[in-house]
């Protein structure tokens, strides 16, 4: 019967057989080798799964942040030593929160958040995610990181040339974003010296890529200054400006209501007198509550002291009449008076010529107007069918009389009472 005798000692493993060595090995030479080639075959079951980088395009200066998804799909924990990014280009505020990790599970994922500042101009880089195994290798994986400096654009859509010192003046912005990402909490805000705003401010929100958006405001100027819009934003955390100033000029508005006197007329009867004509409103906004009357020395009296027209649109025009009386004059003033759509009241004076009290005298415009031809062609009707609110200057009377003897006409000679009737003159012509 043969025996055998297996001793260890310093790691070897000896088998005796009748006093000889039959097997000599060495266990350390096999299991580190066996655990290495284990570990490296978990490792390859770690994965980057997500990459998120905001915001998604940094302006210089910006602060923002890289976080990276990883996850575990073998069946093994897998023990990490340190994460990390790695650029010369960035830098990492918290190089230093994941220099131990720990280990992942089976099934499981980590995220890990690096707080980043880019250190350089416009551009795209490539900043690398650096994961360090505990027993194995290491996971290298790139990041895209995209640098443009372009700011929001802002321009001016409306705005008067000049503003009308103490009235009220809109002005419309346009704000658009060229980025390539989004920017948020965009915010509108005037100031100037001698400037009153309707608003402080206007929020627009979130403007994304190649997208625009308007702001109106209302602006009340009371002198020549500048009126600067600044216009903020947030580019992910950041905080970012773009400032429009805008000169302002005091003068009279271009789009001002403008009223024209034309056709005026001037009749006395007794010791009472009539001025009459049209007032045509030749601007670009309309008049409201406009008025006509007469001034010094001329007192106005019933049955039309003053003259209501109400509103007129530009273009558009309507006819008034004035009665009063005046004594040792050889003019007077014509006064018309109206409102902008703000509620700012304006006055217009037209002298009027006296020495002639029959017949069409010659018109004038006020202040700001061209004195009027009294001619039909020197109106400028507007309103529907084109008369406006000079429509009772229509001689209907006459064109109802025209209209009833054609239809007389027409009937005569349907009936042939026109024929007999020509008969009659031929015979009698004949004799």
């Amino acid at each position: 019967m043969t025996r055998f005798s297996i001793k260890s000692k310093n790691g070897l493993i000896v088998a005796l057989m009748t006093g000889a060595i039959l097997v000599i090995t060495s266990a350390s030479c096999i299991c580190p080798a066996l655990a290495a080639s284990s570990a490296e075959n978990a490792a390859s079951y770690v994965a980057v799964t997500k990459v998120t980088v905001e915001p998604e395009a940094f302006m210089p200066d910006d602060k923002g942040t890289i976080t990276v998804d990883i996850a575990n799909s073998g069946t093994v924990p897998v023990a990490i030593y340190r994460a990390e990014i790695l650029s010369p280009d960035v830098r990492v505020l918290n190089y230093q929160t994941y220099d131990s990790v720990g280990s992942i599970g089976p099934g499981n994922t980590m995220q890990f958040t690096f707080h980043i500042q880019p250190a350089v101009g416009d551009g795209m880089y490539f900043p690398m995610f650096y994961l360090d195994y505990t027993d194995a290798g290491s996971l290298r994986y790139p990041v895209p990181l995209k640098v443009k400096s372009t700011p929001l654009s802002v321009s001016v859509v409306n705005a008067p040339d000049s503003f009308s010192a103490g009235s009220k003046d809109r002005i419309t912005l346009s704000v658009s974003n060229p980025r390539d990402n989004s920017v948020n909490s965009v915010t509108v805000t005037p100031s100037g010296k001698g400037i009153t705003m309707t608003q402080s401010s206007s929020f627009l929100g979130t403007l994304l890529p190649d997208e625009t958006k308007e702001a109106t405001f209302e602006v009340i100027a009371t002198e020549a200054t500048d009126l600067a819009f600044d216009v903020s934003y947030r580019n992910g955390l950041n905080v970012h400006h773009t400032v429009l100033t805008i000169p302002i000029h005091i003068g009279e508005r271009k789009t001002a209501a403008e009223m024209v006197v034309n056709n005026v007329e001037v009749s006395q009867s007794g010791i009472f007198m009539t001025v009459s004509g049209d007032v045509t409103n030749a601007g670009l906004e309309d008049a409201k509550a406009i008025k006509v009357t007469v001034g010094d020395p001329a007192k106005p009296v019933n049955p039309n002291p003053v003259y209501v027209i109400g509103a007129l649109e530009p273009d558009d025009f309507s006819s008034f009449e004035v009665t009063f009386t005046v004594q040792n004059a050889s003019s007077l003033p014509l006064i018309i008076q109206y409102r902008d759509p703000d509620g700012r009241v304006f006055e217009e004076r037209v002298e009027i010529s006296l020495r002639s009290a029959a017949g069409p005298m010659p018109g004038a415009t006020g202040a700001a107007s061209q004195q009027g031809v009294p001619s039909v062609n020197a109106r400028r009707p507007g309103g529907m069918f084109g008369f406006g609110s000079g429509v009772s200057q229509i001689p209907l009377t006459e064109i109802a009389i025209i209209i009833v003897a054609c239809i007389a006409v027409a009937v005569a000679w349907r009936k042939g009472y026109l024929s007999e009737a020509i008969e009659k003159v031929r015979k009698r012509a004949g004799r």
